[in-house]
């Protein structure tokens, strides 16, 4: 009898072990139907969709299907010892303010023109930003922008023109030394200036352009697998001299030249970077020649 009430104790136990391994947590049911919600096929992050400005629930479906496309795009690029958060807000927001992302939340401006960074902020997201996304000694924006900036011209939505621009930049006179846009004490006044004046927002987005273009030519040039390994790197004008074998002066001279040597933007690529107003020659003009000079 005492064995027959053990037997039955043990199946009842197991009984109740499959039972529980079977039961879906309430909430974790709910965030599966929520219809939000977005989980990466390798199960590793979960992105919601918080929708601020009440876009069509067929919006954030193309939204959730851009995602994990730009997912699957930045896993193929590079690699870094960057672990991104497990959950990832992305925030639809109105007006036409300037995207961030950052470690666990993405803001995004400018959906209702479908004209949204979502692969530069989920670029920044996915592979880390300076010091887990605080900027300290020897970290600077440099590759990290550029990065961002070429995977959003590459698979995006917003083509930057930046080899365009950047010609466009050299014929006005008006280049930006790299040796400026890498050196972390003054940095800042390039990539995160004074965005109350519209000269402000132009020297912001010339930087943007100069890193996208110059990381554009290192890896169309040396490829992906160098270019990782200076990535979001401190002292990122020393580790391109250990990568590449040679002086941040010789590489931005052999970029220089090739830009130089590139064609002529064609009639419909000018038509379409005119939109850029905010890089119109008279706007450039009124930024400080301090800036254009290599110190």
């Amino acid at each position: 009898m005492e064995k027959l009430r053990g037997f039955f104790l043990i199946l009842v136990f197991l009984l109740t072990a499959c039972t529980q391994d079977t039961v879906v947590p309430k909430e974790k049911e709910e965030e599966k139907n929520n219809e939000n919600i977005v989980v990466t096929p390798d199960g590793k992050i979960t992105f919601e969709i918080v929708n601020n400005i009440k876009v069509s629930p067929e919006k954030v479906e193309t939204i959730k299907d851009e995602i994990l496309t730009a997912y699957d795009d930045i896993q193929d690029s590079i690699h870094t010892d960057y672990v991104p958060s497990e959950r990832i807000n992305v925030y639809l927001n109105e007006g036409n303010e300037i995207s961030w992302g950052l470690r666990s939340k993405i803001l995004l401006y400018g959906t209702r023109q479908d004209h949204y960074p979502l692969v530069h902020e989920l670029t920044h997201s996915l592979l880390g930003y300076g010091n887990n996304f605080e900027k300290s000694s020897g970290y600077g924006y440099f590759t990290p922008e550029g990065f961002a900036t070429y995977m959003e011209e590459k698979y995006g939505k917003i083509n930057s023109y930046s080899h365009q621009f950047v010609k466009s930049f050299i014929d006005i006179n008006k280049l930006i030394p790299i040796s400026n846009l890498i050196d972390p004490n003054q940095d800042d006044s390039y990539f995160r200036p004074d965005l109350t004046s519209q000269t402000g927002e132009t020297l912001m987005m010339m930087s943007y352009i100069h890193s996208a273009s110059f990381t554009k030519y290192l890896i169309d040039t040396y490829g992906l697998e160098k270019f990782e390994k200076i990535y979001n790197e401190k002292n990122v004008g020393k580790k391109i001299e250990e990568v590449y074998g040679k002086s941040i002066s010789e590489i931005e001279n052999d970029w220089i030249g090739f830009i130089k040597n590139s064609q002529e933007p064609t009639n419909k690529e000018k038509i379409k970077m005119m939109n850029y107003s905010y890089l119109s020659s008279s706007l450039i003009d009124q930024i400080d020649p301090k800036y254009f000079t290599k110190e």
